[in-house]
């Protein structure tokens, strides 16, 4: 097995200071990942809940105050896709955008690959 295939690297964390939040869409993770990732990991540590959006318009999702976040791109692929190999990965480059009112800590964001 390569060295892709037989071990994983996680992608430098982003941490967005919640006293910053407002009720416009604003990125997260600054200019998104450095690399694809297959696993993303978000932890929200501050008081307030935080809308998320994937594309900075659209409300995607809510990540509730004290909230952890694991979401597994790999899972249920399928690697005999007629199309192609089924694999689904964060993309490189991808923000995470939040919006909601200020309040006090931090989301931390964790990409892994």
């Amino acid at each position: 097995m390569g060295q892709e295939l037989s071990s994983f690297e996680f992608i430098t964390r982003a941490v967005f200071n919640t006293a910053g939040m407002t009720g416009s869409y604003q990125a997260l993770n600054g200019t998104g990942f450095s690399d694809d990732i297959k696993i993303l990991k978000i932890y929200n540590a501050g008081t307030q809940g935080i809308n998320v959006s994937y594309d900075g318009l659209t409300d995607h999702d809510f990540y509730p105050a004290g909230a952890t976040i694991i979401l597994d791109l790999q899972t249920n692929h399928a690697d005999n896709s007629s199309y192609g190999s089924g694999t689904k990965n964060g993309r490189k480059g991808q923000i995470i955008y939040g919006k909601g009112t200020a309040g006090v800590g931090s989301l931390y964001i964790i990409g892994i690959r």
